[in-house]
């Protein structure tokens, strides 16, 4: 389930294995693949959300089972995991969005992202989804989907304008699918990740 709305990414430097930018806040954020010694802090984003946030992403406003916690730092050999950190005031970072896809048959890969409610419209969801669909599309996906439901119109628009086709779900009225076939645009930005970027941790 593909979690809330964002703003646009001011400005972005990158290097192997993740990538550092300033938000318009003036913090700087670093986007790296995720590792299981994040799982605590991802539960810790995760309990912060806001009912209506956890809801959209996880649809539930009560407490979040740890396997899906779990998931989403682990989520198999054949999928990708990412966060986004800022640092705090004691010099540590706090993760404050996460992102994952699932490879599910040969062609296809299930995302999804979700940003802490305080850094909500700083451009955080649709860099998530960008490297995401780098990833997928060069570890040979064909296809990125999600599920989001009808009523997050802000998630909507976003994957619309991010080149998504975007469909009520015929099965259950409350969703849309979202789904993204990759074409020579895609593979063009698969090609220019750092070569070291699946192995980074």
């Amino acid at each position: 389930m593909v979690g809330m709305g964002y703003g646009l990414v001011v400005s972005a430097s990158q290097q192997a294995g993740y990538e550092r930018w300033t938000l318009r806040r003036g913090a700087q954020a670093t986007l790296r693949r995720a590792a299981a010694d994040d799982e605590a802090a991802v539960r810790q984003l995760v309990e912060g959300l806001s009912r209506d946030s956890r809801y959209f992403r996880f649809l539930t406003g009560g407490r979040v089972a740890d396997s899906i916690i779990e998931g989403l730092v682990r989520p198999g050999t054949d999928g990708a995991a990412l966060v986004v950190t800022v640092p705090t005031a004691d010099g540590r970072a706090a993760v404050v969005a996460n992102g994952q896809f699932v490879v599910t048959d040969r062609d296809t890969a299930e995302f999804a992202v979700v940003v802490a409610d305080d850094w909500q419209g700083q451009g955080l969801g649709r860099r998530l989804i960008t490297k995401l669909q780098q990833l997928a599309q060069a570890a040979g996906v064909r296809r990125l989907r999600g599920d989001v439901l009808s009523e997050n119109r802000r998630m909507l628009a976003i994957l619309r304008g991010l080149g998504f086709s975007c469909r009520r779900n015929p099965e259950d009225s409350f969703l849309h699918e979202a789904t993204l076939a990759f074409g020579s645009a895609g593979a063009d930005a698969a090609a220019r990740l750092p070569a070291d970027w699946f192995g980074a941790r």
